[in-house]
């Protein structure tokens, strides 16, 4: 069964890092977070503010270098930083922001300031990518605290989904959720945009619980769903309603490319669905919805096992020949799905 993907040694995950900022935030000194999830890297920010600066003392206990904004860092500025003791606060709190520590070669003196961080201070580093290999990783790992901030677990994306909407005091039931994520592709700040949207159009026409309904008529087109629905007409040996939806999906001007994706992952997702044999396993193993896992498994039903292989490594077969130009990417995939639907090699 496919797992996520595991982190490097003493690398911790978003939800042990938001447990550790509020049992215990006097356990962090030196911290640096990578990832992709700006929504949870923002989160954590603004629970690590709450947390170690007093109301009122912002402007004398906290630091902030942003590089994005042509503010520059330095190892000079960050030691005049932390020599500072704190004023109002029981700690200083300095952030700094995509310094590129972490694809630099640091010296030993550099490297020293980051092992002696002094106790009255927490310094943040939050960076997009981070090289396990680099000395100034180990370094984080050894001194301090590294948090991987990548994409959220469906079920907690979904928990989250519904706290959203309660504080608009509407309600979402399970297949709406997912018929949400599924158009945000689970990045939270634009779910966190589409929930604030669909709440207003909901408390201005009386609704009280978000239904599939509503959010077909508010949200961007379900590329996920229509991906659902190209896989049962496969299931079913259906070629032709199968074209029939990839058609109408290019006539919206969905990219190809963006289905070729959505398709092969499907297939593998398929084949983790089989394999695993019931939703409550496959969300379990996966960290899916159960939900989602359930659909999964049921389409799954519909193939044998080394249709769906002999498929998905035809699918990425065809993805290889198209990054070279051998083949027209939409007939590459028109023929993908034929197959999906024949069973043929």
């Amino acid at each position: 069964m496919a797992k996520a993907k595991a982190l490097p040694k003493g690398v911790i995950g978003y939800k042990e890092f938001f447990d550790k900022l509020k049992d215990q935030p006097g356990s962090l000194g030196l911290v640096l977070i990578y990832g992709q999830e700006q929504y949870l890297i923002d989160g954590a920010l603004k629970m690590a503010k709450q947390k170690y600066i007093t109301e009122g003392a912002e402007s004398i206990d906290f630091n902030i270098i942003d590089t994005r904004s042509d503010d520059q860092f330095s190892f000079d500025r960050l030691d005049e930083m932390v020599s500072m003791p704190p004023m109002m606060s029981d700690r200083r709190l300095v952030i700094i922001r995509q310094s590129g520590i972490t694809g630099k070669e640091v010296t030993d003196k550099e490297l020293d300031m980051l092992k002696n961080i002094p106790s009255s201070c927490v310094v943040l580093f939050v960076e997009d990518e981070a090289d396990a290999k680099r000395k100034v990783f180990k370094a984080f790992v050894q001194n301090g605290t590294v948090v991987f901030m990548g994409a959220m677990e469906e079920d907690d994306i979904s928990a989250r989904v519904a706290r959203m909407f309660g504080r608009y005091n509407l309600t979402i039931d399970s297949r709406a959720s997912m018929s949400l994520i599924s158009r945000c592709g689970s990045g939270m700040l634009t779910i966190s945009s589409e929930v604030a949207k669909i709440a207003l159009y909901c408390q201005n026409a009386g609704f009280t619980r978000v239904t599939e309904e509503i959010i077909e008529d508010c949200c961007p087109p379900d590329l996920s769903g229509r991906i659902f629905d190209i896989m049962d007409a496969c299931g079913s040996k259906n070629p032709a309603k199968a074209l029939g939806t990839l058609n109408n999906l290019i006539a919206m001007r969905e990219p190809v490319i963006q289905i070729r994706v959505q398709v092969i992952n499907h297939l593998k997702r398929l084949i983790m669905a089989k394999e695993a044999g019931s939703g409550s396993r496959l969300a379990a193993e996966a960290g899916m919805n159960d939900y989602y896992a359930g659909k999964l498994v049921s389409q799954a039903q519909n193939f044998s096992m080394n249709r769906l292989i002999s498929t998905y490594l035809a699918a990425c077969q065809s993805d290889s020949d198209v990054k070279h130009g051998l083949i027209d990417e939409r007939y590459a995939l028109e023929i993908i799905l034929v197959k999906a639907a024949t069973g043929e090699r």
